[in-house]
């Protein structure tokens, strides 16, 4: 039988990753080596006898990385590598793979999904159909023909956005931020963003992303999506000032976290013209109080905390995944994902 394939976790034992990658590894070729924390000591005394590495949040530095004498391929898990000394990676010939993953993506769609909503105005015309408002107006149906029938917008909904014409603001470009700016490129719009660590020149080219910093950014977005964790950074992100120097035509996306944005402000503003609307996906109460002036609001669409779909499913594939590379690539196999 075949050597087992020695994969290092930098995460450490007490990180759910390591349960994770423990429970897909079970059983096949792998033998999991994982430190009892992420601290850079214990990490670096177990890297100089391992064949690869498979990193998620945990920092993998440079002396980490000159200490993994036998490794032969680097895994991240995601897309994000700013974690990773990649100076120090190339110097030392490992190469770095990175694998898109499906809990990002899917949380980018519903992003994508709620950003739609709001510039179509869906739940309006939703309801303007289904309640048959076009009675109100003295319309009578008419079959469907080339000629004589009722102009569109029957109603007349208001407020309808082109995402061609508009700017797009992403606060984090980390890996959901891409998978964002990906999705939404191909309908035209101007795509910038905001972190604390900007992206290199070669990454925003490839993206088609302009950076800006925060304030330029809730100033010019006509469309505000916010990915961030919630810290006591970012605590009431967008504040009720901020708040007041958007656009009164822009959206506010949040598939974040619900303590980004002063839920009081927010609303305020959504109530008085001063907001056209919000896809709000979390809130600063989960579940969302039946007391809360957002479910009454009709420029809003809510979802419930459901953005990232079924957690155990994505944990699962995407871990498979991650493994099934690293295999692959120390088998002489194609593998994906290759960081020049």
């Amino acid at each position: 039988m075949a050597n087992p394939i020695r994969v290092l976790l930098p995460d450490g034992e007490s990180y759910r990753f390591a349960m994770k990658v423990g429970a897909m590894a079970e059983g096949k070729p792998f033998e999991l080596v994982i430190p009892k924390s992420a601290n850079g000591d214990d990490v670096l005394k177990l890297a100089t006898d391992v064949d690869a590495i498979l990193s998620y949040k945990a920092p993998l530095t440079r002396a980490i990385i000159q200490a993994a004498g036998k490794a032969r391929i680097i895994q991240k898990y995601g897309l994000d590598c700013k974690n990773i000394d990649l100076a120090a990676a190339r110097e030392k010939g490992i190469p770095v793979f990175t694998r898109s993953l499906i809990r990002n993506a899917t949380v980018a769609d519903h992003a994508l999904a709620l950003m739609l909503a709001c510039a179509r105005r869906l739940l309006e015309c939703h309801r303007v159909v289904a309640e048959a408002q076009y009675l109100k107006h003295g319309y009578v149906p008419k079959p469907t023909a080339q000629e004589n029938v009722h102009h569109g917008n029957w109603v007349k909904v208001q407020g309808v956005a082109d995402l061609l014409e508009s700017t797009v603001g992403i606060v984090a470009l980390g890996d959901i931020g891409c998978e964002i700016a990906r999705r939404v490129r191909p309908f035209g719009p101007r795509i910038c963003y905001f972190q604390r660590n900007r992206h290199d020149e070669k990454t925003e080219t490839s993206l088609g992303v302009e950076y800006l910093p925060l304030e330029q950014l809730i100033e010019q977005s006509d469309y505000l999506i916010l990915v961030v964790p919630l810290t006591p950074g970012t605590e009431n992100l967008l504040s009720r000032e901020r708040i007041a120097r958007m656009k009164p035509t822009a959206c506010v996306i949040n598939v974040g976290r619900g303590g980004l944005i002063d839920e009081d402000a927010l609303v305020d503003a959504l109530r008085g013209g001063k907001l056209a609307g919000a896809g709000l996906d979390v809130f600063r109460w989960e579940p969302l109080p039946d007391t809360s002036p957002l479910r009454t609001l009709q420029n809003v669409v809510l979802s419930p905390h459901m953005a990232g779909g079924s957690s155990d499913r994505y944990w699962q594939v995407d871990v498979a995944s991650v493994l099934e590379n690293i295999r692959r690539y120390l088998n002489g196999e194609k593998a994906m994902g290759l960081v020049e």
